[in-house]
């Protein structure tokens, strides 16, 4: 599940590179803020993106810290370089071989309700993924 949110998201955000990368790292890392600027929908998304990165950075910390896990701290300069939405799931992915080796009784569980909500938000996420890829064709 995690492979392939981090697949998907990866594809969804890579494509909408291609305007940046012929201006090169510096410039087009420029170019890349300022568009996020352009209007009020990109500015609203990058705000709460932000900060919603700086919540679950700190639980990765802690989370990586609590489980033992090696290189947790790798995930920061990946979800700024390539990109949260991938670094994010990858983390996951290690996460749970992290827990894998935890007794039984300590593994936490969402339920089937927790899991349902969870396939709908990733549903939404694809669909809009999706979307925004033919929007490039």
């Amino acid at each position: 599940f995690y492979a392939l949110i981090a697949v998907a998201a990866l594809t969804g955000t890579a494509a909408q590179l291609k305007p940046y990368l012929s201006l090169g790292v510096v410039q087009g890392n420029v170019q890349f803020w300022q568009d996020t600027l352009v209007n009020s929908a990109s500015r609203f998304i990058t705000v709460d993106i932000m900060f919603v990165f700086a919540v679950v950075w700190r639980w990765m910390v802690t989370e990586g810290r609590r489980l033992k896990m090696r290189g947790y701290f790798w995930y920061l300069p990946t979800s700024l370089l390539i990109a949260f939405s991938t670094a994010l799931p990858v983390f996951m992915i290690h996460r749970e071989i992290a827990r894998s080796r935890l007794n039984p009784a300590e593994q936490e569980d969402t339920g089937l309700a927790g899991a349902i909500s969870v396939l709908l938000v990733a549903g939404v996420a694809m669909a809009y993924t999706w979307r925004a890829l033919s929007a490039l064709m």
